[in-house]
């Protein structure tokens, strides 16, 4: 018996010792969601299980408030770091590193150059982190491929090809994540998933394809990245395919990226995506059917108000189930867990990175070597006269440079980078005085702008029209043309509708408008800062002239994300002179730019008299950007004009492009007085310094352009064509195809 009761009491020891340590063990005296013993999804659905219906609503959005009985913070899943940590940190007015552009290190084609460099953004990121998991989870990086050369958000992407956008974005995802096995050093998120590659309709347009060039182009980088680099992330574009937003489209979200890629992690939707579903494309008719249908999709966590505001209501309603609210959050807390958000920093590897590593001078050293890897030589002939190339520079030889242009002493960072040191921000012309003065040439060294980069498309934009006849007003709706010049788009974003992508020479026809006794017609109308001359014609846009009015130039406010196609409107007033002739008749407007100023005399004096001319010229934020498209290609404002006079006057001529994308070069490249031509995208804090060490021989610019240059955009296909094979005497898109 005593035998028999020693057994007992041995294994009764023997379980009790073992369940000591097991998970969720009465020993273990910890809630199973702070319990490392057991996975993060299993501690997320036990998190959310304790939460009440209200807090889980609260949860469901962009701002994760907190919910002190659980001891859980406040956490904000909106970050950006697409070349550097931007903003939205509790960071003191701290500044971080910022590196080329992704268009920029697209041209290095090198994964492992940008894995290292999104390995340093993370560490910046943990850095800013220190104290209290605020903000690790990162929109970026922008997976889209691009499509169009006029699509604003060009500078945002790796380039236009699929395959090559999955390699440099599967460094960028890898290095931001971190290598350890178990916790995320950071979160990337790709985006905006996808075939959102035009501004002026995205939130209410739809991107309309077959499905190879859906699977073959626009969804293979995200194939690519959530298959083999484990991408825990995706964002929902606002716009529609094939008629069905986005954020609304379970076949897209849930079975394609979820169950067929095996998306493991989490959905955000883009800033008010949600809400487009009901108020742009008018998918559905309420807040909580908009909110019901996101989540039944897949949408995890809404960057926005609707899904926050209106998930109760669709679960009162019988739209959804609790589980649907459930499945979003577990997905969203799993990744909160594997940052390490819930566990003791003592096991979690990234919580000894402190603030300190923040604009450390090594990551300025790797800014530096990136801008040196990127920039693309697209020209080097033999300058007039001396039988030498015109790169790289000999210092020794030359007695004076002129560095002109707009973007000579200025750092152009682009979108999603927040401010630099000063320390670090080198324009061209300070690298280049740097340079001269480090390696003690005996260079003189002088430098103008001599140009502007204002933009000369959408000079104009057209709401409507009002003819007035002995005082009686009669309105037209200037989008509603019968015919026009093509290429012209209606955008109803921000205000009332309108005719934009307005170049010069651009026209629109009106039929049956009645001019009988009219003496003047009201434009209401955008103007931009240079203005444009305003034709009005009767029959044809080679027809009679019945006005020709200059309107001047409108100051333009530089805000919010880059002025989205104008600014406000203005009633213009024209008088007319109907020469005798009344009656409906087909009115046409036709549109002409303002006339290019010539260059300066200091600018072309400074040209001729020195050894050599560097024209630094691009684009900038008002050329395109998110919100606006460009609809010209060619260099903005007076640059062209610029390149022009100075090559007049100088053989050894060298124009060096920083741009959102390619740029026409058609007016300059065959010039034989203009002998280098560089290109780069936007390169970041160190571009000075690269460009320098570059234009001197220091470096060779080794990049490969990752985008097509065209010739002319009469080239392109319609902008919002988004087949990609074209066919039947229509040209299709990208190196592929085109």
């Amino acid at each position: 018996m005593k035998i028999r009761i020693l057994k007992v009491l041995f294994s009764l020891v023997a379980v009790l010792a073992m369940t000591a340590f097991m998970p969720g063990s009465e020993s273990s005296k910890k809630p199973i969601y702070l319990n490392t013993a057991y996975s993060f999804k299993e501690r997320a659905a036990d998190l959310v299980s304790r939460m009440t219906p209200e807090e889980k609503q609260s949860q469901l959005g962009n701002t994760m408030p907190p919910i002190p009985r659980l001891n859980v913070n406040k956490y904000d899943v909106w970050g950006e770091a697409l070349h550097g940590v931007m903003g939205r940190n509790n960071n003191g007015g701290m500044t971080a590193t910022s590196f080329p552009n992704s268009v920029a290190v697209g041209c290095t084609w090198d994964p492992a150059l940008i894995m290292r460099e999104t390995s340093v953004i993370a560490d910046e990121a943990r850095g800013f982190n220190h104290d209290l998991l605020f903000t690790l989870t990162y929109w970026s990086p922008v997976v889209e491929p691009a499509r169009d050369p006029r699509w604003g958000r060009t500078a945002e992407t790796f380039g236009e090809d699929p395959f090559l956008v999955s390699q440099i974005g599967g460094g960028f995802v890898r290095g931001l994540m971190g290598n350890d096995p178990t916790y995320l050093k950071a979160v990337p998120c790709g985006k905006h998933y996808f075939a959102n590659n035009t501004e002026y309709n995205r939130h209410n347009g739809s991107a309309n394809m077959d499905d190879r060039d859906m699977r073959e182009f626009y969804l293979f980088p995200y194939k690519t990245l959530i298959e083999k680099d484990k991408l825990p992330a995706i964002m929902t574009a606002y716009s529609a395919v094939n008629g069905v937003p986005m954020s609304a489209s379970k076949f897209l979200v849930d079975t394609i990226a979820k169950r067929t890629y095996g998306l493991d992690g989490y959905v955000t939707g883009d800033c008010d995506a949600v809400s487009d579903i009901v108020n742009s494309h008018r998918y559905v008719k309420t807040r909580p059917e908009a909110a019901a249908i996101a989540l039944k999709s897949g949408v995890d966590t809404d960057c926005g108000s609707i899904v926050q505001n209106n998930a109760l209501a669709a679960l009162k309603e019988g739209l959804i189930a609790e589980s649907d609210m459930d499945k979003a959050l577990v997905n969203i807390f799993t990744i909160r867990m594997r940052l390490g958000e819930f566990d003791p920093k003592a096991i979690v590897p990234y919580t000894g990175i402190k603030p300190g590593i923040i604009n450390d001078p090594s990551h300025n050293d790797l800014a530096l070597e990136v801008a040196t890897k990127s920039p693309v030589l697209l020209k080097n002939e033999v300058v007039a006269g001396t039988g030498k190339k015109a790169l790289p520079l000999n210092g020794s030889a030359i007695k004076k440079i002129a560095v002109l242009g707009p973007q000579a002493d200025r750092v152009e960072l682009g979108d999603y980078s927040g401010e630099v040191e000063p320390k670090y921000k080198i324009t061209p012309l300070a690298g280049i005085n740097n340079y001269i003065s480090e390696n003690k040439l005996k260079v003189e060294v002088v430098s103008k702008s001599g140009a502007n980069t204002t933009k000369r498309t959408d000079f104009f934009t057209m709401v409507n029209f009002s003819t007035v006849a002995k005082g009686v007003v009669k309105e037209y709706d200037a989008t509603k043309f019968d015919a026009s010049s093509g290429s012209l788009i209606t955008s109803a974003r921000f205000g009332a509708a309108s005719v934009r992508g307005i170049k010069d020479g651009d026209w629109t026809l009106y039929n049956n408008v009645d001019i009988t006794n009219v003496d003047s017609i009201r434009f209401n109308m955008t103007v931009s800062a240079d203005g444009g001359l305003l034709e009005v014609r009767v029959g044809s846009k080679t027809g009679n002239i019945l006005a020709s009015q200059k309107i001047p130039g409108t100051p333009q406010q530089q805000g919010g994300m880059g002025g989205f196609g104008g600014g406000r409107s203005k009633i213009v007033p024209v008088k007319i002179n109907t020469l005798g002739i009344s009656g409906p008749q087909p009115i046409v407007l036709v549109y002409r730019e303002s006339e290019v100023p010539a260059t300066d005399k200091e600018t072309i004096d400074m040209a001729a008299s020195s050894d050599v001319a560097l024209v630094f010229v691009g684009t900038d934020q008002t050329t395109g950007r998110e919100e606006s498209d460009r609809f010209a290609i060619t260099l903005p404002g007076t640059q062209n004009e610029l390149i022009k006079s100075v090559a007049a006057v100088n053989p050894n001529t060298i124009v060096i492009i920083q741009g959102m994308g390619m740029v026409e070069v058609e007016q300059f490249k065959n010039n034989p007085n203009v002998a280098g031509i560089i290109f780069t995208g936007y390169n970041g804090q160190a571009q000075g310094t690269a460009m320098a060490k570059i234009l001197f021989g220091e470096v060779n610019p080794g990049g490969k352009s990752s985008l097509t240059f065209y010739k002319s955009i009469n080239d392109l296909p319609e902008f919002s064509d988004y087949s990609l094979r074209g066919g039947a005497g229509k040209n299709g898109r990208t190196y592929m195809y085109f």
